[in-house]
């Protein structure tokens, strides 16, 4: 004899219903009546169980449409179950203990499992609220995954010793306890709570059923109702649980993408928290890398967190949550934090800390906290913030690659840039003044990382045109020949013609052509005027008009900082863009060694 609950021989099992099934998917009780039931049972069980397995593929492989597969198997799958049962019902003997057929789900999802619940059980007392719950084994806990009535439970997750649910958790029996007892006026009242486990494979929980009686309702009555639900409540929990790894793949493949299209370790680290945040609905958030000196973890970039506690935090390897998990590789949740006092003065009470690391090793460690406790963090969430993390090692990886080799490459074009200026004693450290200026004006201005760097490139390069005049002719004291007049205006024309023969220069080309445009289109080479000068040509033309005026020539003195700025806005809207120059005297203003950088 089948003992599982819903079969045993005792006030827990009505009699009134068929066969015990064992799905072989899974193992879950169904109650159903004929073999016809079994294979309906089997089939969802394993179409939903198929969508979930495509999803975690989806997210280990990147293939996007594998999550919209396993989105469509599983509304599939919600669609046919509601129409199998009530069949099922229809082709079965009148059992006057079965629930109403009007009363059965219109679909396999949640909401309307629960709310039939509800009905059925509110057809027959002053029912409340009906809820269903998740299991998660990870936290000991219940996590609500929908509710439906009046007055409806806490989101907060239950604990396994919950007094209303301690004998479903530990014995996965059936249990009627009375919550509180309500007092109106002379008149009182109790609020009971009817729980029942949901026992099944990929998802299990519980589900209840409040009611406000000033008697115990009948327990048998209410085991025959969670007996005729049981399957589409075990199946709404298959269908959440395929639901959220479907979500939390496409969310991952997002994720993925947009890593990918970052160049610059902070971007990488400042999406990849924005990413965990977003996927954990986490309060506070940090990346923590480790210091180059010591190997000790600082944090970052952070979310929610005090910016004192940003500045101090230093976390030896190997010592605390975010040590430890750098130390072993091994991603952990912890949900004891309300004893731990560093913990309580940033508020938060539980934590998920996985860490940032690919098959060449570990590179930081990304964590994320709840203010609530219990927090809402699953072993569901470990996996994908695990996944997440070795998204980000990879893509930052990349980037660190990138930025190494941007930097070698930019060491090289500034020996380049260092040998063309020996030829013009007064040029000397010119070019090092202009790349400081052009980048924190650039910076001020807000380009973007891309442009930012072709304008570098362009502050080093835009004046290697300068040798086919054979010498430094505009440092002469003599005044110029028309011919020497005609080659220097040339020098724009054979630096751009130099630089697009090299396809990695591509996009400095247009900034070194055009550095010498005026604002009100009298300038050269192509007599451009107004915005219609590419930015970082009016960016390098102030910059570059600076660093001359306030750099000692052969026919005049060095002009001090004060008198350069008031030159450049006296020629503003003529020769140059007045937002530009109002930028770099912000800059000169925020940080005056700017102008001293040499």
């Amino acid at each position: 004899m089948c003992s599982c609950w819903g079969c045993a021989p005792s006030r827990r099992a009505p009699p009134s219903r068929g066969r015990c099934i064992l799905a072989a998917a899974g193992g879950l009780a169904l109650p159903f009546g004929t073999g016809d039931a079994l294979i309906h049972a089997r089939l969802f069980r394993w179409v939903v169980g198929l969508s979930g397995l495509l999803a975690l593929a989806a997210a280990l492989t990147h293939a996007w449409w594998l999550a919209g597969v396993a989105a469509g198997l599983a509304g599939a799958a919600a669609l046919t179950l509601p129409a199998m049962i009530a069949r099922e019902q229809t082709d079965s003997p009148p059992d006057p203990h079965m629930i109403d057929a009007s009363q059965l789900p219109s679909s396999a999802e949640p909401q309307p499992v629960v709310d039939a619940l509800y009905r059925s059980a509110r057809s027959r007392w002053p029912v409340t609220a009906a809820h269903l719950w998740l299991q998660d084994s990870a936290t000991a806990t219940y996590r609500l995954v929908t509710a439906v009535g009046q007055r409806l439970p806490s989101a907060i997750p239950l604990a396994y010793d919950s007094p209303s649910i301690a004998s479903v958790a530990s014995r996965g029996e059936a249990s009627l306890e009375p919550l509180l007892s309500l007092m109106d006026g002379s008149t009182s009242t109790t609020l009971w709570r009817f729980a029942f486990p949901i026992v099944g494979e990929p998802a299990a929980g519980l589900a209840c059923i409040d009611m406000e009686s000033d008697v115990q309702p009948e327990e048998q009555a209410l085991e025959r109702i969670a007996f005729e639900l049981q399957p589409a409540l075990s199946a709404a929990l298959a269908l959440h649980v395929a639901r959220c790894e479907s979500a939390a793949a496409a969310s991952l493949l997002d994720a993925a993408h947009d890593l990918s299209r970052r160049l610059r370790p902070e971007e990488v680290i400042e999406h990849a928290l924005e990413g965990a945040m977003t996927l954990s609905s986490a309060a506070t958030g940090s990346v923590m890398l480790p210091d180059e000196t010591d190997g000790g973890l600082r944090i970052a970039a952070s979310r929610g967190l005090p910016d004192d506690v940003v500045e101090r935090t230093y976390v030896p390897s190997g010592e605390g949550i975010a040590g430890w998990v750098y130390s072993t590789g091994k991603p952990l949740l912890v949900e004891d934090m309300p004893g731990r006092s560093g913990a309580r003065r940033r508020g938060v009470c539980s934590a998920v800390s996985v860490p940032i690391a690919d098959e060449d090793g570990i590179l930081g460690v990304l964590n994320v906290g709840s203010q609530q406790f219990p927090a809402r963090f699953t072993d569901d969430h470990l996996r994908t913030l695990g996944t997440l993390g070795r998204q980000t090692a990879v893509a930052l990886r990349n980037a660190l690659a990138m930025e190494s080799a941007t930097d070698l490459y930019f060491a090289t074009l500034t020996a380049l840039s260092v040998a063309l200026e020996t030829k013009d004693p007064y040029a000397r450290g010119a070019t090092g003044r202009i790349v400081d200026i052009v980048r924190a004006m650039a910076t001020a201005m807000g380009l973007s990382a891309t442009e930012q760097q072709a304008l570098n490139v362009a502050a080093l390069l835009h004046d290697i045109g300068m040798s086919m005049a054979g010498g430094p002719i505009g440092g002469s004291a003599r005044p110029l020949s028309t011919v020497e007049r005609g080659m220097l205006k040339a020098h724009p024309v054979v630096a751009a013609e130099i630089l697009a023969d090299v396809p990695a220069l591509r996009e400095v080309v247009p900034i070194v052509y055009h550095h010498h445009e005026w604002f009100d289109g009298h300038g050269y080479v192509g007599g451009l005027a107004g915005e219609s000068i590419p930015l970082g040509s009016r960016i390098l033309a102030v910059a570059d008009a600076f660093v001359a005026m306030t750099s000692e020539r052969p026919y005049r003195r060095a002009m001090s900082v004060a008198a350069a700025i008031e030159e450049l806005k006296s020629k503003s809207g003529s020769q140059f863009d007045p937002e530009v120059v109002a930028a770099l005297d912000q800059e000169m203003r925020r940080d005056p060694a700017l102008a001293l950088t040499t």
